[in-house]
């Protein structure tokens, strides 16, 4: 009897009456104070695990299809061989170099307006090259989207419909001096209504249930809840952060200034280097370098960043120099272009170039015996 009261309370669903209250005789109002979430709370971690990787998986299907291999820059930025100066000068060289050709892939795809990414839908970023930057903030909200959800499906599988914050109550009563039995959320000692069989006749028990694995999940609960409230705050503070550094131009300028003037003088308005070489992408790239491997690293980064830039820079001044035509085009450009609208506003036909070729007159020249032949004068 005892072994088959245990195990059938166990299974079923329990309810829970304070002491000093009466048993209610209606089994409806027994039926209504029925607890039994506790049998599944190891499904419910299992859940809560999964929904939490799920961001972190986004991320990596979205934030590499930009050229941009962010989690390789941070691992060969943050290795222990970047001690020695030969290997840590290498490492930056390969990261700039890396991080300008995927840059330089952003500005010519941006250009030519093509898609060539399976998911379309930061399109708008990848042209401003901000692709990166917006895949990260939409991790972000993920997060903070995926805290507030736990907090509502906590209630609901807690059913404490009365009582919004499950933690918060907890701690109230802990305050109050109240012991964690006596809040009804995780009840030690429960009551279990059964019926029993005996020679056709059908007999009803009520009894006791010793729940000792609520001590431990209460617990839990707690801290978790605790853990996820603190959570939200962080991300919320994180992002806010983040949207100041990454979406503001002069928030951007400042950041890259302050580590390139540690290393070069860039002797001028950086608003060009920021905005149109680094853009919103190469900018999140360093805060994220510098976050994890440090302010030295960043600096010298950001150093072979700019050397880059000016390369790029002088480029694209010889290749502008080749497209503007010279003074003295420009000047045989207008001169045919007054005769061409004079011809069309007199009739008359296009003016024949009189110019006279010192070569063809050299060619063309009478020789010397055909003048001096004395038979033309006889």
């Amino acid at each position: 009897m005892e072994q088959y009261s245990e195990n059938y309370c166990w299974i079923q669903n329990t309810y829970w009456i304070p002491f000093q209250d009466h048993i209610p005789h209606r089994l409806d109002d027994r039926e209504r104070k029925q607890i039994g979430y506790y049998q599944w709370v190891p499904f419910m971690f299992a859940i809560a695990a999964m929904t939490f990787y799920m961001p972190a998986t986004v991320w990596r299907m979205l934030a590499n299809q930009s050229g941009l291999n962010v989690s390789l820059i941070l691992q060969n930025a943050v290795q222990d061989e970047n001690v020695d100066p030969i290997v840590r000068d290498k490492t930056i060289d390969i990261l700039s170099r890396h991080m300008d050709d995927a840059l330089r892939y952003q500005r010519e795809l941006g250009s030519k307006n093509k898609n060539v990414f399976l998911f379309a839908l930061f399109k708008f970023g990848r042209f401003y090259g901000s692709y990166v930057t917006v895949v990260y903030i939409f991790v972000k909200l993920l997060h903070i989207f995926n805290v507030i959800i736990h907090f509502y499906w906590l209630n609901k599988f807690l059913e404490t419909a009365d009582y919004p914050l499950f933690g918060g109550h907890v701690l109230y009563d802990l305050w109050n001096e109240r012991e964690w039995r006596d809040s009804g959320k995780f009840p030690r000692v429960t009551l279990c209504d059964f019926e029993i069989r005996v020679l056709g006749n059908i007999h009803r028990h009520t009894v006791q249930c010793v729940l000792v694995i609520n001590m431990f999940t209460e617990k839990i609960f707690v801290f978790l809840w605790l853990w996820m409230l603190f959570l939200t705050a962080l991300s919320i503070i994180s992002l806010s952060v983040w949207l100041a550094t990454i979406g503001l131009p002069s928030c951007r300028q400042a950041f890259v200034e302050k580590y390139l003037e540690l290393s070069v003088d860039p002797g001028g308005d950086l608003a060009p280097f920021v905005e149109k070489f680094l853009r919103p992408d190469g900018v999140f790239i360093l805060k994220m370098v510098s976050t994890h491997a440090g302010n030295m690293m960043c600096c010298k980064v950001i150093e072979g960043l700019w050397i880059r830039y000016l390369e790029w820079q002088s480029l694209v001044l010889r290749k502008e120099l080749r497209r503007t035509p010279s003074a003295k085009e420009r000047r045989r450009s207008e001169s045919k272009e007054r005769e061409r609208i004079l011809r069309n506003r007199t009739g008359s036909p296009p003016r024949e170039d009189n110019t006279v070729n010192p070569h063809e007159v050299l060619s063309n020249r009478v020789p010397i015996a055909s003048i001096t032949d004395t038979r033309h004068y006889v």
